[in-house]
């Protein structure tokens, strides 16, 4: 699983993976803001389109993945995959949503998933012994998030909520094993991840 000097695509939004109209994306974009003005749930984009009758489930799932690809291409943990790496790898990942102010990952909790943020914006604090909150890091697009569970059994070690709409990639550790264990470049890229984000918490905690 080396790298490759192929240049890895750029995440675009979903609308560049689809091979329909300007004027159909534009259509379903607006439904979503009126949705989202009277409170009711808002559908997201592909949802729309095939319920307009413009893609199919089949044309969904491709762009989806293809768009997972380039995601998991511009997170550093995983740069040094090839394009067929990456493609496996994208079927252990998900896509997922949360809103602004929305805590998705609770200190102390068993959750043994990894993040990856794919847009938007979080924010990283723990909860001291006196109950209040000490900001550790924001974090935005590309970056990973919740990766020294790893190391101790999927228990977090801190907080993380949503500080505007963001869009996650999120697999469950298990499925993510023999990349962190077995193959060198990921797991040297994992580990620098780890060790860095350790070191910064134990910073900004001991000045607390």
């Amino acid at each position: 699983m080396a790298n490759t000097d192929v240049k890895k695509p750029t995440p675009k939004k979903l609308g560049g993976y689809l091979v329909v109209s300007s004027g159909a994306i534009n259509t379903a974009v607006e439904k979503q803001i009126a949705s989202y003005a009277k409170g009711e749930p808002v559908k997201p984009l592909g949802e729309l389109l095939i319920s307009q009758g413009v893609i199919t489930r089949a044309e969904l799932e491709n762009s989806l993945r293809n768009q997972r690809i380039a995601r998991l291409a511009g997170c550093p943990i995983f740069a040094s995959l090839t394009q067929a790496d990456l493609a496996a790898l994208s079927k252990h990942f998900r896509e997922t949503s949360v809103a602004p102010g929305e805590q998705f990952i609770m200190q102390g909790e068993e959750d043994p998933t990894l993040y990856i943020i794919a847009s938007g914006l979080v924010e990283v604090f723990r909860i001291n012994n006196e109950g209040k909150e000490i900001s550790i890091a924001k974090v935005g697009m590309g970056e990973p998030i919740g990766e020294m569970g790893y190391f101790s059994g999927g228990v977090r070690t801190a907080c993380v909520r949503a500080l505007e709409p963001t869009q996650l990639l999120r697999a469950n550790y298990d499925d993510l094993t023999n990349y962190f264990e077995n193959v060198p470049r990921v797991a040297l890229a994992f580990t620098e991840v780890v060790e860095h984000r350790r070191k910064e918490l134990e910073r900004i905690t001991s000045n607390a």
